[in-house]
Order: C-alpha cells, then structure tokens, then sequence
C-alpha cells in the first residue's frame, strides 16, 4: 500500500542547460503505483540512451572532463534493479526519487555545452487528505 493520500505518481524526463539557457521536458507520465512509475522510467532511460549512443556515433570529437558518457550512466540505472528497488519503497513512502546524468553535448552543431539529464518521480498528494494539506 502506498503513503496515506497519495493519489497518484507523476514521473518525468527533463534536459536542463545552464549554458543554453534552456530546459526542455521530454516526456511525461502518470502512474498509479511506484512500480507502474519506476517501469515507465526505466524504459524512458533505455530509450534516451539509445538516442544518445545514436548521437554520440555521429560526434566527431568526444567530450572531455566526464568520467562516463551520460548513455552509460543511465543504461547502468536502467540495470541496477537492486537500486530501483530501494527508490521504488521510497516512492510507496511518499518521497520523490530521481536518476540523474550530465555530460556535455553540442546545441545547434554551434558550441559544447553541459547538459543535465534527469528521470524523475514523485507521489501526488489528494486534495482534502490531512497529509500535505495546508493549516490555515
């Protein structure tokens, strides 16, 4: 059983760029259990990395100062059941989880910027639940 009052779960993938001035939301999902959330994160992972090993093949040059390229830090989270365990059990107990990545990547072919990369979900508290609800 999840938290008391929660409706719900909102899981989503966003790129964020400081140096591009931009954030862009990818996708977005409501679930009804941790499980349904963490799945529909994990094939979001599998498929981003995709698209960037993808781009990555293109690249002539490769980015320098990032121990991992972020298709391996998310196919590696994809993977560790183990870890999306633990972060599904935090979800059924009302806390928000993320998966996180930042490498460099080139925007408009014009410059390398730093881009962060994150999956995330949260628990979505019903109205007129005690839990969350405002006391005014």
């Amino acid at each position: 059983m999840g938290a008391s009052g929660v409706g719900g779960y909102w899981a989503e993938v966003v790129v964020r760029s400081p140096d591009a001035g931009g954030e862009w939301y990818l996708s977005a999902a409501w679930s009804d259990t941790p499980e349904e959330a963490l799945s529909w994160l994990r094939s979001q992972a599998t498929r981003l990395a995709d698209v960037l090993e993808a781009a990555e093949d293109e690249k002539t040059s490769s980015p320098v100062g990032y121990t991992e390229p972020i298709a391996a830090v998310l196919r590696g989270w994809a993977g560790d059941e183990v870890f999306r365990r633990v972060q599904r059990e935090a979800l059924a107990e009302g806390r928000p989880v993320s998966a996180n990545a930042r490498g460099a990547d080139r925007i408009c072919g014009l410059r390398d910027v730093e881009v962060l990369y994150s999956l995330s979900a949260r628990p979505i508290i019903r109205p007129g639940c005690s839990r969350g609800r405002p006391k005014w």
